[in-house]
């Protein structure tokens, strides 16, 4: 299974270079059969990439699920990016739901939309405007300090902080954080 690996290795991403232009129009099926379009006409969308067999995104889970009921009423909508293609859309929506996740998830079984933001572990959180330009890619905080160890809270909320600034329409200051957790292995 291609999440083996994930769930064995937990890195920091390496820092790609913030895109300049929009990411192109993506079409893909929820784990419902709904199709979604990146980006979507609400303020923002934010992806979060997850994996179900990730032991570091799925206690970062509660946190995702108080960022969506958070900000969904300010106009943004969520997507949760399930990186595993050997997992089912029964199993996504099983981890949907087991987590009260808030959102629908997508299964990213070619990787498009991994390659169209530059996702590389879980848990990430990209953060595209209505055109689909890139705001923000990085972690939703500083809670995992490095490979097993964390804090009990968080001292820097990047995600929420990154929302908040555009929301407020002013420049976000930390566009782009390493992000901590599960490698997101190639294709074979």
């Amino acid at each position: 299974m291609i999440l083996a690996a994930l769930t064995a290795t937990v890195l920091a991403y390496q820092q790609l270079p913030m895109p300049t232009i929009p990411v192109a129009k993506i079409s893909i099926a929820d784990a419902g059969g709904v199709v979604r379009q990146l980006p979507t006409s609400a303020k923002a969308t934010v992806l979060f990439f997850v994996a179900i067999d990730c032991p570091i995104a799925n206690r970062m889970a509660p946190e995702l699920a108080r960022i969506v009921r958070a900000y969904r009423p300010k106009n943004i909508s969520f997507l949760f990016v399930y990186v595993d293609p050997a997992h089912s859309g029964q199993q996504v929506q099983q981890h949907l739901r087991e987590y009260k996740l808030g959102a629908p998830g997508i299964r990213d079984a070619k990787h498009s939309v991994i390659k169209a933001v530059g996702a590389s572990v879980t848990p990430q959180a990209v953060v595209l405007d209505k055109t689909g330009l890139m705001l923000y890619r990085g972690r939703i905080n500083d809670l995992f300090i490095e490979h097993g160890r964390s804090r009990k809270l968080p001292k820097t909320q990047d995600l929420r902080n990154a929302l908040d600034q555009f929301l407020a329409g002013r420049p976000i200051k930390v566009p782009q954080t390493a992000a901590l957790g599960c490698s997101i292995p190639p294709l074979s």
